[in-house]
């Protein structure tokens, strides 16, 4: 199935939400953490059974995690891990936003083994003269093999690609925009820390603006950009079928950056500078890198989790003599 979405998951988007085009749309947003739970078919619990050899016997400190309502397996967990429930690693949204809720999408992957939800901010900021919208957005694992994830993440709006930058003031301090908690001892704990820590992001957002701005004054010439690309999709030590495919790859990333992308507004109001090929690098990543992994697209849109358009903004850094 497209986007890792099977016969037990749902979802829904609001009017033209771009990430994946599928599940319900919505006329307008809900305004609740219930009513989006409700819409994306979320309402249900994981309940937590023994495991069992096939003779029957008992596998002693594991348990397999259950959907309640369609009584399916989502993954086996030893007896350390803490199951978060769907509601309760969404609800702390209405503590930090309380009635500014503007839900975007919502639903599962995988059967119900990944959960998220993503709501808009009712605010946005100018970053190179476009358009920055604000996300916070909610993933959740029911599988052990992944975290809870909290996250304030930025979409350039004007070709809806999402932003990873790992931004770091001149001090080295680090602006802290993703929070994980892993699914292990007090997890009503670990949440209200994560409400504290996405409480003042508003930080990531005045340094994000102040860099980007500084990234739309840089001019790239061709050279620059073709050593951009070489350095962040690097040859090395690679045979020759990869080296093509990442030649292939950087050929990509330029074509974006002098507009000729599936969405050409990516060179948006500072064509040939650094802030230009940085985003034609997020374009890539949120629409072409990896297609073929599951859930790759949809997942990767949300956030940066293999750490690549962090390294594309670092380099860009670098390029603009900001780093």
């Amino acid at each position: 199935m497209p986007a890792g979405i099977y016969g037990d998951d749902s979802l829904f988007s609001v009017r033209e939400t771009p990430w994946h085009g599928l599940g319900i749309i919505l006329p307008k947003p809900p305004k609740t953490i219930d009513e989006a739970i409700k819409l994306a078919g979320l309402d249900w619990d994981v309940v937590q059974e023994p495991v069992h050899l096939s003779n029957g016997e008992p596998v002693e400190g594991y348990f397999v995690n259950m959907r309640s309502d369609t009584n399916k397996p989502l993954g086996i967990v030893s007896g350390r891990y803490t199951p978060v429930q769907n509601r309760e690693a969404f609800s702390w949204l209405s503590g930090i936003f309380g009635s500014e809720m503007h839900f975007e999408t919502a639903g599962s992957l995988m059967n119900g083994r990944r959960v998220w939800v993503l709501m808009k901010i009712p605010s946005w900021i100018e970053v190179g003269g476009d358009a920055i919208g604000q996300y916070a957005f909610v993933s959740n694992s029911h599988d052990g093999k992944s975290s809870v994830v909290t996250a304030m993440t930025p979409v350039r709006i004007v070709c809806s690609n999402t932003e990873g930058a790992a931004l770091r003031l001149a001090k080295g301090v680090h602006a802290q925009r993703t929070y994980t908690l892993r699914h292990l001892g007090n997890m009503t704990q670990k949440i209200h820390e994560a409400r504290q820590v996405m409480d003042v992001t508003i930080n990531y957002y005045e340094q994000f603006k102040h860099v980007g701005d500084k990234l739309a004054l840089a001019q790239v010439s061709d050279k620059q950009a073709l050593n951009y690309v070489k350095s962040l999709l690097p040859e090395d030590g690679l045979g020759d079928r990869a080296v093509a495919n990442r030649q292939e790859s950087q050929q990509a990333i330029l074509s974006i950056f002098k507009g000729k992308g599936q969405h050409p507004e990516t060179v948006g109001n500072a064509p040939g500078t650094a802030w230009c090929l940085y985003n034609a690098a997020v374009e890539y990543a949120d629409w072409f890198r990896d297609e073929r992994k599951e859930g790759g697209r949809f997942q990767r849109s949300l956030d940066d989790p293999d750490g690549f358009k962090s390294k594309a903004f670092e380099l860009a850094l670098a390029k603009a003599d900001l780093a």
